[in-house]
């Protein structure tokens, strides 16, 4: 009998150890390694792909939103005007009607709105006009070239109101001598630009901050063909130039009275593209 209990001990005492002993032997340990490396491997690379998946988005997204940005900029804004709309060249009066004159009603300055039109806006600028014949007005209302800037300005008042711009300019033609108003550069020649900038009124320093700018841009494409800003006082002249109405309003002289039609054109061409380098960085060339 004691025998008999003595071996059934012995087999329990075995079973009992048995699991202990088997987590000791080396299969088990080899068995159990690879199936965490394999887990661990399976995370490293699912978190590295993930990584670059969000690199690549993020990419992605950075790209688009800057194409976006670029697709809705909105284009650089000129507004062209013609105070003294009658003004006009000589050489390209006497071409049309043989006749010699500095005003004229049929051939002037303000029939120059296309081609400025065309030459800014092959600029990157889009650009509008008032179309307000200024000194046909005058001339229906009996009224001389003194009221013209005071007749203009509801026009323009109006315009700005309604549309804001990032640039205005008032063009004209200045009274000067061929010599005075003419440039030579790569056997060409050219109309030279004075830029006129009224001090009477809380703009005028922001007026000629814009008017020194451009004046540099011109003389960076064509060497002396601005004359530089001049500054109106008021004193034996208008001093305001309806400049009130906008920060970014400047009066430009077109060359003179002799200039030539090709003369005028070449620069107007130069002036669309100095605008586009000092102001639109866009379309700086």
């Amino acid at each position: 009998m004691l025998k008999k209990l003595q071996w059934s001990a012995g087999l329990l005492l075995f079973f009992f150890v048995l699991p202990v002993i088997a987590g000791q032997l080396p299969f088990n340990k080899q068995a159990s390694t690879p199936i965490e490396q394999e887990e661990e491997k399976r995370q490293v690379v699912y978190a590295a792909n993930n990584s670059d998946k969000e690199s690549t988005m993020d990419s992605t997204l950075e790209t688009t939103l800057e194409t976006t940005l670029e697709s809705t900029k909105d284009p650089f804004q000129v507004l062209i005007l013609f105070t003294h709309s009658h003004e006009t060249y000589e050489p390209m009066v006497q071409k049309v009607s043989g006749k010699v004159a500095s005003y004229d009603g049929l051939t002037n300055i303000y029939k120059l709105k296309d081609s400025v039109t065309e030459n800014f806006q092959s600029n990157g600028l889009q650009t509008d006009v008032l179309d307000v014949d200024v000194m046909e007005l005058l001339k229906k209302e009996g009224k001389d070239m003194g009221y013209a800037y005071s007749t203009v300005r509801p026009y323009l008042a109006n315009r700005l109101k309604e549309q804001s711009y990032d640039l205005v300019l008032d063009l004209h033609r200045d009274g000067i001598s061929k010599k005075a108003s003419t440039v030579s550069y790569n056997n060409e020649t050219y109309a030279k630009i004075a830029l006129v900038v009224g001090e009477e009124h809380p703009n005028f320093r922001w007026n000629t901050a814009y008017a020194d700018s451009l004046s540099t841009a011109l003389n960076k494409l064509i060497p002396n063909i601005s004359r530089g800003v001049i500054s109106k006082d008021g004193e034996g002249g208008n001093g305001l130039y309806n400049q009130d109405l906008a920060k970014e309003m400047i009066i430009v002289e077109l060359g003179g009275v002799e200039n030539t039609e090709e003369e005028i054109n070449r620069t107007i061409a130069i002036l669309g593209k100095a605008i586009s380098n000092a102001f639109d960085s866009d379309t700086v060339n």
